[in-house]
């Protein structure tokens, strides 16, 4: 945690296009530079108004621990 200081991930993921920042969140979870639950929580708000429903609903079931997902994602 004391190495998420120096992390530029939140400087530079909003001139990035969704689809590179997913990888930063993958590297920053693997280094544990943050909760799990909020890179989790950030992961699903980066798929709203996308087409990958189904890696959100992967995530909001890993992150919630639950088989149910809310009813925006099966629409």
């Amino acid at each position: 945690m004391a190495m998420s200081k120096y992390d530029l991930t939140p400087l530079i993921a909003p001139n990035l296009d969704r689809h590179l920042v997913f990888p930063l969140f993958e590297f920053t979870q693997e280094r544990q530079l943050y909760p799990n639950d909020q890179i989790l929580k950030a992961k699903i708000e980066l798929l709203n108004n996308t087409n990958m429903v189904d890696y959100a609903m992967d995530i909001h079931k890993s992150l919630y621990h639950t088989e149910d997902v809310p009813q925006v994602f099966v629409e």
